[in-house]
Formats: C-alpha cells, structure tokens, sequence
C-alpha cells in the first residue's frame, strides 16, 4: 500500500519501533510564508507555492522500569526529493518533549478564500477551501531552557487537534508528577531522525571484500567472560552482517538469478604482435566451423626463418596505417584517452567494427546490421583478456601515446570469434606500458553495463615506472528482467572488477612479488565521483576532493589477467623430469603444485590472501623455447618451467561464481609463454532496486536503533547444559541451541572467551553460527558439533578424555548466558606417533591414563595397528584391483578404525573377498600413515635419502632410523614389493610409489629449498622394484 492512501496513524506507526505508541496524529501542513524556504516547495512560473504536508503525532514510550511514561510531540514531514535514502516518504523533523513549560497555541489564519484556492491541498488530505474558518494555525512552545524552537503548522482536523491536546496534557502531568528518572529519559527519540537513517546496504560504496571474506567473530573487538568490549561498535558490525543474511535468503532467494557467463584470459605476449589464430584462447575451440574461413579469416602465421623474399607481419603494416588514420575512424560515442590508451564505448556504437572495416574487405567486413547468427548458451556473455610485456621497445617504457598494439590485438581476438565476432563489442580497455586489459562483451547485454571506471598503478623501475605493475577496470553491471530496457526501470547493479598485473621476475623475487601484490592493492583506487564529506573546491580551478575506491571495494574481484611470476622451488632437473612422464601427469602436477610459490604465498596469508584459484591440471605455461635452446618438452633449459599465468577470483556471499575450466593452450606458441584461460558462471540476482531498498529499509528500521535502546535485551538460551556422550575421532556429534528473544527490543550476541587467550569455544567443538542478532519473539538456532580432527586428536590421545567446558553467550548492552559443554573423548591410534603406539600395552581404547605406557625397554618391534594392516591385506586384497589408488567406503573405514581402537575382530570375514572390503583397508592405511604425527622417515633424514644413487647407499641410510621406524619401512615396502609382483599391478608401481612416497616422507612446503621429490621416490623405488 502506498503512503498516500495510509492515514497519518499508520504512517506515524508504521516508523515507529515496538518500543514507542502512536496515541494521536493528525494531518497538517507547514504555514505560509512570505520567503520560499525549505518549508515549501516552489513551482516555476506562474504556479503559486505549495506548502509540504506534515504530520503532528503524540508518541508515548514507556521506560524499563514498566512505571514510568514519557512522551513527544513529533512533527512528521513529507520527504524531500533530496533525501531517498531515508526509509518510508516521512522523516520525523522535530521531537518536542512533553515537559514542564511545553505548550501549544492556537489562533486562526488571516487568509481569504482567494488565498487558500492558490494553494491547492497536499495529496490525502480533505480540507473544505470555502469554509476559512475551520483551518487553525497551531504554535508549538518547547518553552524553559530547551533549544528547540518553535514551530508553526496548520491543520483543519479540529476534532483530532482536541485529542491531541488531551494527550499532551495528560503526559505533561504525568512528567510533573512523576519526577526526575535516573537515565536520559529522552534518549529514545535519537534514532528517529534522518542522519541515522542510512543503512550501511544502500551505501553506494560496496564493502571491502577483504573484510567480509573475514568471519565476523574475527572483526569484533576483543572480549572475555566479566570484560566485554567494545558494544557499540560490535553492534555495527552484527547487525550489518544479519541485514545482508537477511537479504540474501529472504529477498535474493525469491528473485530470479541471472547468469553471466565471463571467459577470462590473459597472455603475455613477449613483445609480439600477433601472428597466429587465437580461437582456441578466446573461444575455447580447437577448430573452426567450416563456414567461418570465409568469414573472418584467421591470422596468418609468419616464420622469420622463411624462404624467398622476406615479408612483414601484415598486422604491423595494417596498423601503421591505421594509425596515421586514427581519428577518421574513430566512431561516433568512442572515447580515447591516448595517455593511458583508455577506451570506453558509453554507448552501443561498436569501436570494434570500425577496426574490422578498415582491415578487412567488403565481403568480410562486420557491419552494424543485426547479424544473422545464432548464439550458442556455451559461447562467452564476457571476454576479459589481459596481456603483458605488449610492448618492450625502450621508448614505451618512457613515453607511448599509440594505440596501435592494442588495436592489433582486439583484432586478434575479434578475429578469433569467427562467425561469432558480429555478436560482440569492445566494451572497455586499459593500458599501461606494457599491459592491457580489454573487456569484450555481447552487443545485446550493452545496455547492462555502466560506470565503467580504470586505473593503472606502475611498480617496475624506482617503484613507478609501468613495465611492472597493474591495469584495472571496475563496472556496473545491472540485469533486467528483459533486454529491453523499460525507460524507469532500475535494477540492483552488481559491481565486477577485473585487474591485469605482472609482478617482478625470477625466482628469488618471491618476496618482492608478494611486497608488489600489497602495493598495488594499497594504490590501485578508481575514482568514484562521490565527492567527500570534507572535501572543499580549492579554487584553483581543480573541483572538491571524490572518494577513491578501492579495487577491494566490488561484489566480485577477478585478479584473473596477469603475468604473476610466482615460480616452481623445486629443482629444475626436478621439474623436467616431473613433467617428462606420461604416465603419471596427473600425479606429477599434483606434486609440482605443492611446491608453488602462489599456492605458498596464499596458505601463509603472505599475499593473495582469501582469493580462491581452481587446482591446476594443466602443464607450466612458461618458459618455452625454440631448437637446440629447449627441452622435449619445449621449455627453455636456461629457465625453470612454472605457472606464472593464474587468475584467481573473490566474491561476496551475494555473487554465485561458478569456476567451468582453468586451462592453457599449448598450440598457440608465438611467445615465450602459453596463454591460460579460465571459464565462469557469475550468477547475480535480477532486482528491482526499488524493491531492493524497500527491502533493506524494513529491515533497517526494527535495528537500527540498537545503540540507543534504554531497556535492556533480555534472551532466554536452552539448553544451559549440553553433554556430547562420547565423541570419536571424525566422528561428528550435533546439538542446538536456542537463542530466544523474550524481552521488547532487538538483540546482538556473540560468543566470547571464557577467559583471556583463548578462543571462545574448544579445538574439538564447531558452532554454526559465533554471533548472531534476535528480534523480539524470533529465536535463532546454533548448532553445536563435536568433531575432533587430526591436530587436536594428536593432543588428546596424550591427555585426560574428560571434555568440559563453558561457552559464553554475551547480549550487547545486555549480560552474559552460560553454556555447559560435556563430553568423554575415545582415543584412537590415529594421529599418534609410531614411538608412542608401540609402548601401548594393548589396545589404545583401554588406556586409562597416558602415564600407564610402557618404559621404553618393554616396547614392542612395531606398532600392532600396523601389522594387523598389512597381514589383513596380504591375505585377502592382493588380488584386488585398484588398492590404494581409489578411494575406500567411509563407513568401513570408521569401522575397521574402530576395531583397531578397541582391539576387536575386523568382523569383515563373512565379506572378506568383497573388494569394496578391500579398497576401505587401503584407504585406511593410507590415512593411518598420513595422521601420523611425524612420517615413517623421519624429516631430519630426508636429503640424506633423496642423495641414495643405488640400493646398496639405500639400505646404509637405514642404519640412521630409529628401530621402530625401520621395523615399519621394512614391513611396508616388503607389502608394497610383493603386491608389485602381482598381475594386477606389475604396471602400477610407478603410481604406487608416487602415492607412497609422498606420505611416507611428507614434504615440507615451507622450505624455500625443499627436498628433490624425484630422489625421494628414488628411494622408495629402491625398496619396491
């Protein structure tokens, strides 16, 4: 319903909270005057001023104590068009408390019936024009010392101003009679006015995506049991994240999604123009369709070494042409900054297809008609290309005003869509030096885009100079219901930022890469055009200061277009011979990525932190050489193959990224590098922005007022007390708890620390939910989940299995609830050590104390967990395919599991011979051995067995290992030896030992020299073969 068909009541309550009553409130307006100020709204011409509607209500809340009552007189008014933020179209204007000398006069209007007919009356509101004297003029006094000042109004409802008069009499007696009340009994009333009426949701800034990757626990201010922190603040920060919840499963949830499917790719292209068909890199095809030679053809391939007389790239020659004529063929509505070499298109006018006219001939040209051909759902919504190193020259280091390798690219990929290319357009590009970045999108969705923002940031040369650093481009992008965009339609945009950057080189500049990535997220800032608060024009013909956006403030961050430069720390002759074998290229990348710099960097939180980046299953895209200069494989032999081409992506909850691919193409090979390309389904939802607000505004009216709240939250939590029974390892146990809000007002929690130091709940419990907001008569559900993991098993199995302990449950401006957690751990030989296992003196389940182990004069050879593995599988799987290599039923594996616990039967005879039995032993072997607190070889040892360059050295270095280690290598590799020896893996060996060594030895991918992973399986295979 509209506000213009409620009455003044519902208006009135429908922004009042539930803490605050509406008793009366009547239609007014503001009285005339003789200036045209911000009480009325003047008209041009001849069209006389129109007085603002108003509404004058009497507002009663009562205090904590339930005894006390206090009221206002609120004056209500219109919404001025300058304020569309504020939630509803009435914002209160003035609060006059009703106190000791407040008052209100009355008189009648000297106006003629002339006067009145001038003024036509406000919308809803039925005054009689010809009857002058049933409108009175109405003075409110605040009086004694308030400052406040008075205010004048009119209104024609008499028979409401008698209840309104009634009602401020009897809250004036009230106030006289009751005294004076020990807290600010008025602070009620400070949320109701229009500087606290913006919701943090309806900034037209986006949140840093660095914090709201965060959990919100993590961004409150610190606090214990007895010491809470800082409320106030923390209330901020949990009502922000509820409204987005809120939003997101109440309002997205029921809205249709959109899907934008974005291809992404980037190349560094060594200085070179381009001289081969990229199809395959921007389209993702092998080959083209028949029909599209005759279209666009592709670029032809041009060998420096050919025979007869020597010729020059075409493209260089059409581009020098092109150049000199830059301006003729520029579009109409193309914009070009030739500094940068920045281009925009801000309307439909494909840039592009100039481009294409003048390169190709009439036959082949793209023209501006609808083109006649079909899309295909796979075909890309988005293309994102990012190249490097586009030009190496010496003087585009200093200086380049051309854009003449850019437009030689652009038809690159143009021509790359074949048939397709009519479909597209070039949407926007950035330049700096050397990198560029070009955004290509479908003509149709052109319409979608907006506020397309660039920056560039150099970090090369003394810091600054562009052969190093990062291009960037930031837009809007709005879907609609349909293509056709209705004239007053407007959408909920999302915000999609893409940055292309090439960090510093060569392997020992691990750190200055990482110093790079947090440089350029500190300066790379787009300009917002929201000027800011106190910002003041200089008067130097420069305008005020705008706020600067961070490339962190998006919805959704691509850092997908670039030369990272982060390396491989394996040895080089590592490397080659890694990626030498066919047989297991799957293991072997798998091995060589533990071993990357990035991946490095990202689990250390040194750089990339929160960014996600799907495994790589594709070959190093660097460095590639020609002739006698290269490896097999092609890799340049004066440089370590790596992955220094990624893309990696962030996103907020409210963006759905779906990852597609992540691959190179190995066929294009005019550089030095392979491009990659990566594949994404961006689902965004399709909103009308009106709805979006109407939303978001509801919301923000029942907490927005948290702050200020006099009564304090009261919450009922249950149960108080909470007993887990047993809890295994990796066994999860669930409970809830209910969060009840049984008081009037909203309420904020959070879970905090028991005592200073430490987290709020235990290593083995995990809680759905640390913090959370209730309002009244809602609850909120938390579940509670015992799990006990490798780490925190590795501690309990040595201590006491008695699990206690207290949650805390803390109300901002409110008191702390207590939780009792219980719960009696059952130990397991997993995630132990082999030295401690074997001075067990049974079964692990029926040790009562950790003091009750063996002296280690009584330990046994070999952890009996361990030989009852092996006996089990020599007896009953060798004749099993797939041992080890697939992966077991996880319900049988919890049950042998637990038989080696407790020392019982496998109780699998009656199924012995089923294989998935068989697979299950397996794979709980495999995962015995990796829960192990330190690897059957011990780490000290490592290098010295990786050097072994025979058997002989190999059985020496045994020499070195403790006896109980020994005992398990022998026992192991003698299985492995004899399991190779049978006819379903005489061919498996070589996967057998990659799978083993890799969790017998344990890699430490921290080390910046690790260990050679190809003299660690070396050694292995001295054992097995």
């Amino acid at each position: 319903m509209s506000q213009a068909t409620l009455n003044a009541m519902d208006i009135v309550q429908d922004l009042l909270r539930p803490t605050e009553e509406a008793k009366v409130a009547i239609e007014a307006r503001s009285a005339p005057r003789t200036d045209t100020d911000s009480e009325t709204w003047s008209g041009a011409g001849d069209v006389p001023v129109v007085q603002r509607r108003k509404i004058l209500a009497v507002v009663s809340h009562v205090l904590p104590d339930g005894k006390h009552e206090r009221g206002c007189l609120f004056v209500l008014s219109e919404k001025p068009r300058r304020l569309k933020t504020i939630p509803g179209e009435f914002i209160v204007e003035q609060a006059f408390p009703v106190v000791d000398g407040f008052s209100i006069s009355m008189s009648q209007p000297r106006r003629s019936t002339a006067e009145m007919e001038m003024s036509p009356p406000p919308s809803g509101v039925n005054i009689a024009i010809n009857q002058p004297r049933t409108e009175l003029t109405v003075t409110i006094n605040p009086g004694g010392r308030s400052v406040l000042t008075p205010t004048t109004l009119q209104t024609s409802d008499i028979p409401g101003l008698r209840k309104v008069l009634d009602e401020c009499k009897r809250l004036k007696e009230t106030s006289q009679t009751e005294g004076v009340y020990d807290i600010e009994p008025f602070g009620w009333v400070a949320p109701y006015f229009a500087e606290d009426a913006l919701p943090p949701l309806l900034s037209p800034i986006a949140p840093d995506l660095r914090q709201v990757q965060k959990p919100v626990y993590t961004r409150l201010s610190p606090a214990s049991a007895g010491a809470p922190g800082n409320d106030i603040s923390d209330i901020e920060v949990i009502r922000e994240d509820w409204m987005r919840k809120k939003v997101e499963e109440d309002l997205f949830g029921r809205n249709s999604m959109m899907r934008l499917r974005v291809r992404v790719g980037t190349f560094n292209v060594n200085g070179k123009l381009p001289s081969q068909d990229l199809s395959v890199w921007v389209r993702g095809q092998t080959e083209r369709a028949a029909s599209s030679s005759a279209f666009i053809p592709p670029l032809k391939e041009i060998s420096p070494l050919s025979m007869g007389e020597v010729q020059r790239n075409p493209i260089e020659e059409e581009m020098e042409a092109l150049d000199l004529n830059r301006e003729a063929a520029l579009p109409e509505g193309a914009v070009t900054d030739a500094s940068s070499a920045t281009t925009a298109l801000d309307t439909a006018t494909s840039r592009t297809s100039t481009v294409f006219v003048e390169t190709m001939s009439e036959d082949t040209a793209i023209s501006d008609a609808t083109p006649d051909i079909a899309e295909d759902p796979a075909d890309p919504d988005m293309l994102v290309l990012g190249f490097q190193e586009l030009d190496l020259s010496a003087e585009a280091l200093l200086y380049s005003s051309t854009t003449v390798r850019e437009d030689a690219w652009c038809m690159a990929a143009f021509a790359g869509l074949g048939e397709k290319a009519v479909l597209y357009e070039k949407l926007a590009s950035k330049q700096l030096v050397g990198m560029l970045l070009v955004i290509i999108t479908k003509k149709r969705l052109r319409p979608c885009f907006s506020e397309i923002r660039t920056c560039s940031v150099g970090t090369g040369i003394m810091g600054m100079l562009g052969n190093k650093g990062a291009t960037a481009i930031r837009l809007l992008f709005t879907p609609m219901p349909s293509l056709t965009r209705a004239p007053d339609y407007e959408g909920k945009p999302t915000t999609l930022t893409f940055v292309n950057s090439h960090l510093a080189a060569f392997d020992e500049m691990f750190e200055k890469r990482n110093a790079d990535f947090h440089d350029l997220s500190k300066r790379l800032q787009f300009d917002s055009g929201i000027v800011a608060d106190d910002a003041v024009a200089s008067g130097s013909g420069y305008g005020p200061a705008t706020i600067p956006l961070s490339v962190f403030e998006t919805d959704t961050l691509f850092w997908l277009v670039r030369d990272l430069n982060y390396r491989i720390t394996l040895q080089d002759a590592d490397i080659r011979t890694l990626l030498a074998s066919d047989e297991l290229k799957e293991e072997n990348i798998k091995t060589l990525r533990k071993f990357d710099q990035l991946s490095f960097a990202m689990r250390s939180r040194k750089a990339f932190e929160d960014f996600v980046e799907h495994p790589i299953s594709h070959p190093p895209s660097y460095r590639f050489a020609a002739g006698v200069l290269s490896d097999g494989l092609g890799y340049d032999l004066k440089r370590k193959p790596a992955w220094t081409d990624r893309i990696l992506y962030m996103t907020a909850s409210s963006v759905i990224v779906k990852q597609l691919s992540y691959t190179s193409h190995p066929t294009v090979t005019m550089s030095d590098h392979r491009p990659v390309s990566a594949e994404f389904e961006v689902e965004v939802p399709v909103l009308a922005m009106q709805e979006y607000r109407t939303f978001v505004e509801r919301l923000w009216r029942d907490v927005s007022s948290l702050e200020y709240l006099e009564e304090l939250p009261r919450v009922r939590v249950s149960p108080t007390s909470i007993d887990f029974s047993s809890v295994f390892y990796k066994g999860a146990v669930a409970r809830t708890v209910l969060i009840e809000n049984i008081g009037k007002v909203p309420c904020s929690f959070r879970f905090v620390s028991p005592a200073p130091a430490v987290g709020p709940c235990p290593d083995w419990l995990r809680m759905s939910a640390m913090t959370g907001l209730v309002l009244p008569g809602e609850q909120a559900e938390i579940s509670l989940t015992a799990y006990v993991d490798d780490a925190t098993a590795s501690r309990l199995n040595m201590s006491l299995t008695r699990l206690e302990e207290t949650l805390v449950l803390h109300t901002a401006l409110g008191r702390d609830h207590f939780v009792a957690v219980t719960g009696d751990y059952e130990r397991t030989c997993f995630a132990t050590s082999i030295a401690w296992l074997v001075r067990l003196p049974g079964p692990i389940r029926q040790l009562k104390s950790p003091a009750d182990i063996l002296p280690e004069d009584r330990s046994v050879n070999a952890p009996r967990e361990i030989m009852r593995f092996i006996n089990w599988l020599m007896s009953n799987a060798l004749d099993v395919e797939g041992l080890f290599l697939e992966r077991g039923d996880e319900r049988l594996v919890q049950q042998i599991r637990e038989s080696l616990d407790t020392g019982a039967d496998f109780g699998v005879d009656a199924h012995a011979k089923d294989p998935k039995v068989a697979l299950a032993f397996a794979d709980a072997l495999i995962q015995f051995l990796e829960s192990l607190v330190e690897p059957v070889i011990p780490p000290a040892l490592h290098a010295r067995c990786a050097e072994m360059t025979s058997r002989d050295e190999a059985f020496e270095v045994l020499d070195e290992f403790p006896v109980v280690n020994v005992n398990v290598w022998i026992s192991l590799t003698a299985f492995l030896h004899f399991m190779c020896l049978q006819e379903p893996y005489k061919d498996k060996a070589e996967r057998l030992v990659a799978l083993f060594t890799s969790v017998l030895f344990r890699d430490d991918l921290s080390s910046s020299a690790p260990v050679s992973a190809v003299g660690k399986r070396n050694f292995l295979r001295y054992f097995i073969e």
